[in-house]
């Protein structure tokens, strides 16, 4: 079942296009075609019939023959998802069957930061490109290092003609089953039984047969693509033969390779088939269409955003009267946010209405559904799914800041984690603010409020505070890849366990951990602890807003006499 219709994928990916890099060896530059006496035979037919494509498409064209110039390009002007790069897979005049240079390409735009359509256009073999260039993205089983040596040390005592039978009884469907990340399945069982001839004990054919496979890639493979490769990561392809779509995904890199025997007018029709066949997730065609969105917007967005000279000279005096660099850099980073989201809400209607078309539910249960365009694991229950949901509503982006209400950090006590929720408010918490008193006498130590957290992490325990979320007594957590609750209030007495904790650098979080003290107990007399805390999740304003709040209204309650009867 597809996630996405077709002509939703289409609207994604492909219409956004507006600017095509036509590369090839055997394409002439625009100088190159003025040029008097060039030595070099180039494809000028070829050439023109591409070129002559994407103008007819609308779209802006360049072409180039050397693969220097698109690694620049990709650096210093940053290919954004709105283009498409049409790529020959050998681009080495010299050596017609050296794939490195489009190989190292293709790293470069699977790492990079935005993502990249590729159509490789080669006369090479489809399939076997495909196999390259997954392995050249990171496709296969990584071993371990002393699996690795094993194996080795295997081969390497092997006689040449029993290695060569080894080595010929890995086919194709073994190889392309590595790629795909899978363990090893029937249709090794060549391979499975050449490696017994050869003494291997059955426990380690597993091993053996995925380090096969990686020496057939490292043996043909330029050692140049071998030494950058992304070591080992999830890739998606397509190997089916007789199929007229093939494909490859990783990262922010989607590729079709089209052989050139066909001509340039399918190019497009081939992308779209090769992206209805990948299938991608809802979500992941909802931020392409966004970004396409807000690069469509242009400066017409711009100048709603901007308002008036009014308005901006507020928001540079916010930054100008920063006290220093630290704070100059919060100022930036909020007006950023605030002008990202006046940007988002200029055009937010029409990517609203792709959302809505694309996000169906159908005859579907809704966590069926869910799991199902998410690509989830069958088995996956629904309490990890409605965790993940609640997760989604009650926290926020966890990065470096200074601390604020709604931050969640633990400690190492006693070779137990605590944990806490800061319940003092953000304004208390300014560094410059409070430079008298009590709080001018500890700089740049800061007293903060924090409400200590009993951490929920058993499925089960996980499960009956999910069907209470709506109490408000818990927020919801991913620690260390596990779904986790943590309760805020007692479940009978419904009280917060507030305590006071001290913070160093004015509470400055730097790569998610910041020094200071905890206030203890020892022989009847108090006693301050250095410790280092390591923020875990932050919560949503409105979350945390709430749970200041309620902190404050126990601190602020009376209590008054009355007598139960017995």
């Amino acid at each position: 079942m597809s996630n996405v219709s077709a002509e939703m994928l289409k609207e994604a990916f492909i219409d956004p296009i507006r600017f095509a890099l036509l590369l090839d060896d055997d394409f002439p530059t625009y100088t190159q075609m003025t040029a008097q006496g060039a030595s070099q035979a180039f494809d000028y037919k070829r050439a023109g019939e591409l070129f002559t494509f994407c103008r007819q498409k609308g779209w802006l064209c360049d072409v180039d023959n050397a693969a220097a110039v698109t690694e620049k390009f990709e650096r210093e002007k940053h290919l954004n998802q709105s283009d498409l790069l049409v790529l020959d897979f050998h681009l080495e005049p010299t050596k017609k069957d050296d794939p490195s240079k489009a190989l190292s390409i293709l790293q470069e735009l699977a790492r990079s930061e935005h993502f990249n359509l590729v159509i490789i256009y080669t006369g090479a073999d489809p399939v076997q490109v495909v196999r390259e260039v997954s392995f050249s993205l990171g496709g296969g089983n990584e071993l371990s290092q002393q699996d690795f040596k094993d194996a080795e040390v295997f081969f390497e005592d092997l006689d040449q003609a029993v290695l060569d039978d080894v080595m010929q009884s890995c086919n194709l469907a073994t190889i392309e089953n590595y790629l795909s990340g899978r363990r090893p399945n029937g249709s090794s069982v060549d391979l499975r039984a050449a490696l017994l001839r050869a003494g291997a004990n059955v426990r380690t054919h597993n091993v053996l047969i995925d380090y096969v496979c990686a020496e057939h890639f490292i043996k043909t493979i330029p050692e140049s693509v071998i030494h950058s490769r992304l070591g080992f990561r999830k890739v998606e392809a397509s190997f089916t033969q007789g199929n007229e779509t093939k494909w490859v995904s990783q990262g922010n890199l989607f590729a079709v390779v089209v052989h050139k025997s066909e001509n340039p007018n399918v190019l497009v029709e081939r992308l779209h088939s090769a992206l209805v066949e990948w299938n991608p997730s809802p979500l992941r065609v909802l931020m392409i269409h966004a970004r396409a969105s807000l690069e469509k917007a242009g400066t017409v967005a711009d100048e709603k955003v901007l308002d008036t000279p009014r308005r901006q000279a507020g928001w540079l005096l916010r930054i100008l009267l920063a006290k220093d660099d630290a704070e100059g850099r919060r100022y930036i980073q909020e007006l950023y946010g605030r002008l990202f989201e006046r940007l988002i809400h200029s055009v937010e209607g029409g990517m609203i209405d792709f959302g809505m078309r694309l996000i169906v539910r159908g005859d579907l249960d809704p966590v069926d559904a869910a799991k199902l365009m998410a690509a989830a694991p069958a088995a996956m229950s629904n309490d990890n799914i409605y965790h993940a949901l609640n997760e989604h509503l009650c926290s926020d982006l966890n990065k470096d800041m200074v601390m604020t209400t709604g931050v969640i950090f633990r400690a190492d006590r006693n070779g137990a984690d605590s944990y806490w929720l800061c319940v003092s408010p953000a304004c208390d918490l300014v560094p410059g603010q409070n430079v008298g008193g009590w709080d001018g006498d500890l700089h740049p130590i800061r007293p903060i409020s924090a409400v200590r957290l009993s951490p929920v992490k058993n499925s089960q325990a996980i499960a009956l505070r999910l069907k209470e979320a709506t109490q408000g007594r818990h927020v919801f957590v991913h620690i260390d890849n596990v779904p986790v609750a943590l309760e805020v209030a007692d479940s009978n007495s419904r009280q917060m366990k507030i305590e006071t904790i001290l913070i160093a650098n004015e509470g400055v979080i730097d790569d998610s951990r910041f020094d200071g003290f905890t206030i203890g107990c020892l022989d009847r007399g108090p006693v301050v602890q250095s410790i280092v805390f390591e923020v875990v999740a932050v919560l949503r304003a409105d979350y945390a807003n709430r749970l200041l709040a309620e902190s404050g209204y126990q601190r602020s309650r009376i209590g008054i006499d009355f007598v139960n009867l017995p």
